[in-house]
């Protein structure tokens, strides 16, 4: 099934790249005097009014002008390249005579986003315009096993796949044609086509999680046609990563940690995440911090997820049970109330953890150099102790100015961080290529 549905995608590539090579003229290739320059300068620009119309809707070209800084004349001719090639949609009412007054639109404003996860307890699938405003969501458990154990990687996929099925029907029936469908996943996702390795859930072996998907939800495999990009693999950490820069002005270089369903972290270099060669920047689960540790499943003596996963750290504190029965977000939460009231179980298997993640820091950050370390999940509510355990052993020179940097601090942008990360990036990616946006 799986196979069956690529050739639709690249159907949808190369139907892109035919629009291109048809007569019709680029965005930042127009011949009108007002926009002529670099091709860069016409990028900015359009993206500029892109934006606008995405977050503000229909708008005049004199509200555009007056949105974007862009000079009356460069409105006009920007605008009516992009009407020409289908990107915007000008009302039918012109006060004016003349289209001064008329409103703009996308083409594709009525286009939605769907963005799937699995959660600590429940798959998760939202439904979203292009600005990323939430028309949608639906939850469906993700069942523990008889004697407690997480789900099986079948059960979890199952219920993703409800979740996925439920989110496209909605679209489906409220008449929204799917722009992007995006799923997140805890692990490491490498390959072509893109595989997820090192999941807590599915375990380290290579996953095709959408493929396992198109088996479970018809409907994903009938709408790939239809989409203005396929389907993207993501990892959960780099779309939290890129929620948390989004709160963090002026901060190109993060590294986001948390270990809520796993040990996981994504790198933000420059703005953009930094997926390395094979899609391995930041396997912060399985960085060998302990000399001669217990084996790990991946193969490796003493990775940090031996020392500091969450299953390990609440079993250590006497609440395995606790999430066996009341799911694993609120034995997390419990876990971090005992610590705060100095419970002696709860704070010594914490700072054992603690301890690892701090020393995985201290090899960590003197190789990437981020500007700040964002510390998501329940690990941002004890942030102080990563602090302390990572500054435990830092450089002296310059009068201790290396042992300061950087700054460590507990996320933001809430628990929703990563499907709002999603959703930003793939309005990211949609607006980097207007002509996807044509009507």
């Amino acid at each position: 099934m799986a196979q069956a549905a690529a050739p639709r995608s690249g159907e949808v590539t190369r139907t892109v790249a035919a629009h291109h090579a048809c007569g019709m003229t680029n965005v930042g290739e127009t011949s009108v005097p007002a926009t002529t320059g670099p091709l860069s300068t016409h990028v900015a620009h359009t993206t500029l009014v892109l934006e606008h119309l995405v977050d503000h809707g229909p708008s005049t070209r004199s509200e555009l002008a007056t949105a974007t800084g862009l000079g009356r004349g460069a409105i006009a001719g920007l605008t009516a390249r992009l009407i020409d090639a289908g990107v915007l949609r000008p009302a039918d009412a012109d006060p004016t005579g003349d289209g001064r007054a008329t409103p703009l639109s996308l083409s594709a404003a009525d286009r939605v986003l769907v963005t799937c996860m699995i959660g600590a307890d429940e798959a998760i699938a939202t439904l979203a315009g292009l600005s990323g405003d939430e028309l949608g969501r639906f939850t469906v458990p993700v069942p523990a096993q008889a004697d407690g154990a997480p789900a099986t990687p079948a059960a979890a996929l199952d219920s993703l796949g409800a979740a996925l099925a439920r989110a496209l029907a909605r679209a489906e029936r409220s008449q929204h044609p799917v722009a992007d469908v995006t799923v997140l996943v805890d692990g490491m996702v490498a390959g072509s086509p893109a595989v997820v390795i090192t999941d807590a859930r599915f375990g380290v072996e290579p996953v095709d999680v959408l493929g396992e998907l198109r088996a479970r939800v018809p409907a994903l495999a009938e709408v790939e046609p239809t989409l203005l990009l396929p389907p993207a693999l993501e990892p959960t950490a780099v779309a939290a990563a890129a929620a948390e820069r989004g709160e963090l002005p002026g901060i190109a270089d993060l590294l986001y940690i948390e270990g809520d369903t796993g040990v996981a972290a994504a790198l933000v270099s420059g703005g953009r995440p930094l997926p390395g060669a094979h899609g391995l920047a930041s396997t912060f689960a399985h960085l060998p911090v302990v000399e001669d540790g217990v084996r790990c499943e991946c193969g490796q003596r003493g990775c940090l997820a031996t020392v500091a996963a969450p299953e390990l750290v609440l079993e250590r504190a006497d609440l395995a049970g606790f999430a066996a029965t009341r799911g694993r977000a609120a034995a997390l939460e419990e876990l971090v109330a005992r610590v705060d009231a100095a419970d002696d179980r709860a704070r010594w298997s914490w700072l054992d953890a603690a301890r690892w993640v701090g020393r995985a820091l201290q090899l960590v950050v003197p190789t990437i150099d981020p500007a700040v370390v964002v510390v998501g999940g329940y690990w941002a509510g004890l942030v102080a102790d990563i602090d302390t355990a990572y500054r435990a052993n830092r450089p002296t020179l310059g009068g201790g100015a290396l042992g300061a940097i950087p700054t460590i601090a507990a996320a933001r942008a809430g628990t929703d961080a990563p499907l709002v990360g999603a959703r930003r990036q793939a309005r990211e990616r949609l607006l980097a290529d207007p002509l996807l946006l044509a009507g």
